[in-house]
């Protein structure tokens, strides 16, 4: 693997790569799809902004995680539509940085400083 194409280099990821690949998960969606995808999946808690959406979807398919599909309705109204979905490297840096962030929640339950926390003193 060169060193472009390992995972373990783009991470952490900024928080609205990771959204998008959260969002898109192993599904195909246009833009406005993975804004209510995620805002569902978190259940409103966050959100994804038009603004910054289609800026990181743009970086997102350049650093190939994620690809442009054609258009699986060619006659629908929108001809502006894209429709985008995670690419094998794109999953395979989510997985990373889902590891990353789950170590360091670990590391925060055992500070006590995360959800679960052990009340059982250091």
């Amino acid at each position: 693997m060169s060193d472009s194409h390992d995972p373990k280099n783009l991470l952490p990821l900024s928080p609205p790569v990771y959204h998008v690949l959260l969002a898109l998960g192993g599904e195909a969606m246009h833009g406005y799809g993975i804004m209510q995808a995620f805002g569902e999946k978190t259940s409103g808690e966050d959100a994804l902004l038009p603004g910054t959406l289609y800026a990181t979807i743009a970086r997102m398919v350049d650093a190939d995680l994620i690809e442009e599909l054609p258009d699986p309705e060619p006659r629908s109204s929108d001809k502006r539509r894209r429709y985008y979905r995670v690419t094998e490297f794109g999953r395979t840096v989510a997985l990373a940085e889902s590891d990353r962030i789950h170590r360091l929640l670990t590391v925060a339950r055992r500070e006590q400083l995360a959800p679960g926390a052990s009340a059982t003193p250091r």
